[in-house]
């Protein structure tokens, strides 16, 4: 038995197949390894009923287990290739590939209605010859892998309960709250992680410096452009999905598979390093929208002329707070917190499916519908 040590632990993410029940685990192998070692917290905690006979006093005497529940966080280091697959199962749903070039496509991911496993139906928009069969479902959970020496944590059917992107001088990180339906530490699935493997022989992680950030008024005529470029020293964007975590008499000690409770939130918040005007303080006292993008731009992609690319867009936003709090002689700050709402069309410059309150785009040299992925 080997020893649990940090910088020998790796993990693997795969979604669940299309035809999947939940609660079953798939097989971690080929171009499922994640690209950046994870910090996690993921438990289980077990429920127990103390027992209540007379014969034991003051005491407990015996109890009986009423639940075995995982949760608990994850946080990588943001790639520009390698989390998307990840990142749908936090918001839900993802367009066809867009043909930039050779070996060049965009991938635009945007919030889902629902997260539980659906029947595909018309207004979906999924067109014979997709890749998609009779009997498929959209599925938005995965089993995940954690490779830790001592034994392979296999945590089935991960939903996410919460998905956040945050980023500063130090880096960019992506953050989320998972709810698994279990936790196996001797599974007869995934016996070794020998065979995980990245889609790609390198990966570029993206970094703070990358960043081009832009803010104004919200305009389905006139986009963003360089005149609204500001600098700031940190960002934070969260989506809650607020799934019901409940047992049934089905599920029995696990969870039933949980189900959107109420309407997601979107919200955030950035940070200026000095205060310089009152624009902003304007805008939240005129509850004015506003739309907003964030642009990180990598290496080339295998020579091909074009640059990974990551794109946060934020179609309509509006101020919750605007504070310049004194807190020293120094210079003051100007802190920020919005919450992003649907558009009522999608703003000019913003791509086509923006039109939800989040979109999250990559550019990089797969064509793989990630829908259709696993």
């Amino acid at each position: 038995m080997g020893l649990g040590q940090g910088f020998a632990a790796k993990a693997a993410f795969r979604r669940e197949g299309r035809q999947s029940a939940y609660g079953t685990p798939v097989l971690c192998s080929i171009n499922h390894l994640m690209p950046m070692l994870p910090d996690e917290d993921l438990q289980r905690e077990i429920a127990k009923d103390m027992d209540n006979q007379a014969q034991y006093g003051g005491g407990h005497g015996a109890s009986e287990m009423i639940s075995r529940l995982v949760s608990g966080p994850v946080t990588f280091r943001m790639p520009y290739w390698g989390l998307e697959q990840f990142i749908l199962c936090g918001l839900g749903w993802a367009n066809p590939p867009e043909t930039v070039d050779s070996g060049v496509y965009k991938h635009l991911i945007e919030p889902a209605d629902n997260l539980h496993t659906e029947k595909i139906t018309a207004g979906d928009a999924i067109l014979a010859g997709d890749g998609w069969l009779a009997g498929d479902y959209k599925v938005r959970r995965g089993t995940l892998c954690i490779e830790k020496t001592v034994s392979i944590w296999e945590f089935i059917s991960v939903m996410v309960q919460s998905l956040t992107f945050r980023g500063n001088a130090q880096g960019v990180w992506v953050d989320a709250d998972l709810v698994p339906y279990d936790l196996d530490r001797a599974s007869a699935v995934n016996t070794s992680s020998a065979g995980w493997t990245a889609p790609f022989p390198d990966w570029h992680q993206v970094f703070f410096q990358d960043m081009i950030f832009r803010i104004g008024d919200y305009s389905v005529s006139t986009p963003l452009s360089s005149g609204d470029e500001l600098g700031i020293r940190d960002f934070e964007i969260k989506i809650e999905n607020h799934l019901e975590i409940k047992q049934d008499s089905r599920s029995g000690l696990y969870i039933a598979e949980p189900r959107r409770d109420k309407k997601r939130l979107v919200t955030g918040s950035f940070t200026f390093s000095r205060y310089e005007n009152d624009t902003f303080l304007d805008d939240l006292d005129a509850q004015n929208p506003m739309m907003a993008m964030l642009q990180f731009t990598g290496p080339e992609i295998f020579s091909s002329g074009y640059d990974y690319t990551l794109w946060i867009w934020l179609p309509t936003l509006r101020f919750d707070m605007v504070g310049a709090p004194i807190d020293s002689p120094g210079l003051i700050a100007v802190t920020h917190t919005f919450t992003a709402e649907i558009p009522e069309e999608v703003p000019a410059g913003f791509p086509s499916g923006a039109d939800k309150e989040i979109a999250v785009q990559f550019q990089i040299g797969s064509s793989k519908n990630l829908l259709i992925a696993s």
